[in-house]
């Protein structure tokens, strides 16, 4: 990823924390979901077909039906670009590519400028500021996004899933973890592997 960020914004440095630690993403309303949560060491899409791809479905359906605002969805690789065949691409973006693992990416993601492109939308879309800070150096500060309700109210909510969104979510989780549960119980075809 780091790579396609580069070629994006060539001012872009990776983490000091040797490449992992992602989290100042998540504090500006990045989520980075994988198709399947899981997986043995080692072994690529050994937890496919267990019942995670039903749970990161529900998850994408949600946030694309429910978001007032679009979303930039970026899809990379095949299974992942199945999860996202069904967004409404005249509400939200939709970039696919392949995926950035070392075995791919030199077939296009490197090149995808899919960083860039997500700001562009987002600016297009909503103004100025609306774009993602991609930078990881730690210098920058984490953004809090709250909104203060109506002085009637008297009541201040950060900008989170409701709390329909949010028992539709745990409800996929369970749902998930009781596929899952079942698969470790029956003997695994790996023919139905994803890519």
């Amino acid at each position: 990823m780091y790579i396609a960020l580069k070629k994006d914004y060539p001012s872009f440095s990776p983490p000091p924390n040797k490449g992992g630690l992602l989290t100042p993403w998540a504090d500006r309303g990045v989520l980075l979901l994988n198709t399947c949560l899981t997986v043995r060491a080692h072994e690529a899409n050994s937890h496919a077909n267990r019942g995670w791809e039903r749970f990161t479905q529900k998850v994408i359906d949600l946030v694309a039906a429910k978001r007032s605002r679009g979303v930039v969805f970026m899809a990379w690789g095949t299974p992942a670009g199945k999860r996202v065949v069904k967004v409404d691409a005249k509400k939200h973006l939709v970039l696919k590519s392949v995926h950035p693992s070392p075995l791919s990416a030199s077939r296009g993601f490197f090149d995808c400028g899919h960083f860039k492109k997500a700001n562009e939308w987002l600016v297009t879309r909503y103004g100025a500021g609306a774009e993602i800070d991609w930078d990881l150096s730690g210098t920058t500060k984490k953004v809090e996004a709250k909104v203060v309700a109506p002085p009637e109210t008297k009541a201040a909510k950060t900008i989170d899933v409701d709390e329909d969104e949010e028992a539709e979510m745990a409800m996929a989780a369970a749902e998930a973890e009781k596929e899952n549960e079942k698969a470790k119980d029956s003997p695994k075809d790996d023919t139905e592997e994803e890519e």
